[in-house]
């Protein structure tokens, strides 16, 4: 299938801190892609209250304990953000919000699993066949590159609005050097997560 026919939804969460175990998801947006467009008008984005708040997070996100006083629990809203996961998942370093989303489930008794791209990953091999040796891999640094405005940043659904268009670019990018399906995108970042480990490895 070509990547004009596939789905993807593109994500961002904010988190109480980075812990896995004992952090808990706080935000979540989603903005559906399909046909290379940002379906920006079925996009969502919900609040999370968690269990426990912590304070020193917000010096990162912004969202203080009022502003989740009347937020549902990751349960009441868990249908919602399966509905809106409907697609290949896509995120800038979304391994971790993965992670998170995979423990928020199963804390309830739902299993999750879903394929993911990460933009970064995607990048490095943009970077490679450019012969660019130290990209700025922070969502800053590929907006710049790809002269996107950033004009307002740390907050779940305006960063995961950016990261869909940074993907849009990348995947014309990928187009050029014949990546023009979601499964040769799936080959190469699974042949750049090896290389990482492994510097002889071949790219695709």
């Amino acid at each position: 299938m070509n990547i004009e026919n596939t789905k993807f939804c593109v994500i961002d969460l904010e988190t109480t801190g980075l812990n896995i175990k004992t952090d808990e998801v706080i935000a979540f947006a989603c903005v559906p892609v399909q046909e290379l467009k940002l379906l920006v008008n079925n996009a969502y984005y919900t609040l999370v209250k968690p269990e426990e708040y912590n304070i020193e997070s917000m010096k990162y996100h912004g969202i203080s304990i009022d502003d989740l006083k009347n937020a549902p629990s990751f349960e009441e809203v868990a249908h919602q953000i399966l509905n809106a996961l409907d697609g290949i998942l896509v995120g800038h370093s979304v391994e971790f919000d993965y992670r998170f989303l995979k423990k928020s489930f199963k804390k309830i008794g739902i299993k999750f699993k879903k394929n993911i791209i990460d933009i970064v990953l995607i990048e490095k091999w943009l970077a490679k066949k450019r012969n660019d040796q130290a990209p700025d891999l922070t969502i800053e640094g590929l907006m710049n590159r790809y002269g996107l405005d950033d004009y307002y940043r740390h907050n779940a659904f305006a960063d995961a609005f950016f990261t869909a268009q940074i993907f849009q670019i990348e995947t014309l990018k990928l187009s050029q050097y014949g990546i023009d399906s979601a499964k040769k995108i799936l080959k190469i970042i699974n042949k750049i997560k090896h290389s990482n480990n492994n510097n002889n490895a071949r790219l695709f």
